[in-house]
């Protein structure tokens, strides 16, 4: 006996000008299809309850633009940033991965083989194996780099800063690899150098409540450790991801996504600790190998610095 009458597939387009499924236009082979859309919209709107959760809890959406920091030292409009940073720190829309990767290695982002020696000896938290300008590209499944050094403790370790500064860049990241950050800008007087840097903080367990523009003294806490951001197939463990960027320019910009220094370049985060030039990573790398250890200042309790005039410490307290 036969069957039932089966209806055919409308012989048009299945989907519609404005990107919306035409009703009927699925065969019983293209159930899948639904489904897979269908998790897709559920995706968009558990994105879209974040935002509002944050929207509710007073928290901006991390794509508005910085109004705070139109006060602020050196910021100006997003505009007058070259859009090759954005390619350097990866927040560059409808980039190619591998220009990307090229920019950032011409920007600073190669090995130098600068390696850490805490002052005295001491003990000191330690970079893992997620050295400075590794190739990532096994882990993202495209060309990449890590642009900064990995530095594992325990969940809730308290992270500190590493010169007097102000804070100029605070991010959620839900939809990013780097988790909860925050950004602090410090001036050649505060550091002893002779450009603005940027220092960078990932993976935070939960936003600093430090708002936008505090000032902030060598030392103070900016974040405990966790590993905040999205994961791939493995769980990341507790650990602060550190990176250095630099400029010979004040100026600088925040669009609500990222903080991008005019001109700016990656600094190997050991290099900063480096009490002179150079600080350029082709010229760093191109040092003998008796100049490679960088000796590093560091805090060993509440206000005790070792050496005791240092400008610069590690992130991490220190025995």
């Amino acid at each position: 006996m036969a069957g039932p009458a089966v209806a055919l597939v409308p012989d048009e387009p299945s989907v519609a000008s404005n990107g919306t499924p035409r009703a009927g236009a699925f065969s019983a082979f293209q159930k899948p299809v639904l489904r897979l859309a269908g998790r897709s919209e559920r995706k968009k709107r558990k994105s879209r309850d974040k935002k509002d959760k944050r929207k509710d809890e007073g928290v901006a959406p991390v794509s508005e633009s910085c109004a705070e920091c139109a006060e602020l030292d050196g910021f100006v409009s997003s505009s007058e940033i070259d859009d090759i940073i954005r390619k350097m720190v990866g927040k560059y829309r409808g980039g190619v991965a591998s220009d990307n990767v090229a920019i950032q290695q011409a920007r600073g982002v190669i090995e130098t083989g600068l390696k850490p020696e805490f002052i005295g000896g001491a003990d000191c938290p330690e970079i893992d194996s997620e050295k400075w300008a590794i190739d990532y590209s096994y882990k993202r499944g495209k060309a990449a780099l890590h642009k900064g050094i990995d530095i594992p403790q325990p969940r809730g370790t308290p992270i500190r800063v590493i010169a007097d500064g102000v804070v100029v860049g605070r991010f959620l990241n839900d939809d990013n690899k780097k988790g909860i950050e925050v950004m602090v800008r410090h001036t050649p007087e505060q550091t002893g150098l002779t450009f603005w840097i940027y220092s960078q903080y990932t993976h935070l367990r939960e936003m600093s409540p430090l708002p936008i523009g505090a000032r902030v003294k060598m030392g103070d806490e900016i974040g405990k450790t966790s590993n905040t951001g999205v994961m791939g197939k493995r769980e990341r463990r507790d650990a602060l991801h550190f990176a250095i960027l630099y400029s010979v320019h004040p100026e600088w910009s925040n669009d609500g996504e990222v903080v991008t220094p005019k001109d700016g370049y990656f600094m190997d985060p050991n290099a900063f600790y480096r009490h002179s030039p150079p600080y350029d990573s082709p010229s760093l790398l191109s040092l003998p190998g008796d100049q490679k250890n960088v000796p590093v200042p560091y805090m060993k309790a509440a206000d005790t610095f070792l050496p005791p005039d240092t400008k610069r410490i590690w992130p991490y307290l220190c025995e």
